[in-house]
């Protein structure tokens, strides 16, 4: 069976904003703060510095995610706007 749909958003998935001024715009979940409100961080617009707390129902989640970004979030280590804008552009545009 294959997973076609995500419920749970998870540290480095790729998400699309569905609403607020950064609609369309794509970003990196960078921690998730409780059921209903991740931060999320683009590298660009928002760096890891200032990340954009946004509603879980404002996001469109996608099976994509950045094993790397996730495994030093996960750790706490520090993670570079570089890096997340790399990992976004590694996981394309669809």
């Amino acid at each position: 069976m294959v997973k076609t749909t995500v419920t749970e958003p998870c540290l480095g998935q790729k998400v699309r904003s569905k609403q607020g001024r950064d609609v369309g715009n794509v970003f990196l979940i960078v921690e998730v703060l409780s059921s209903e409100y991740v931060l999320v961080a683009d590298g660009q617009t928002r760096s890891i510095d200032r990340p954009k707390k946004k509603n879980r129902k404002h996001l469109s989640l996608t099976l994509q995610v950045a094993e790397e970004i996730a495994a030093k979030l996960t750790t706490g280590d520090r993670v570079t706007d570089e890096e997340i804008v790399d990992a976004i552009r590694r996981l394309g545009e669809n």
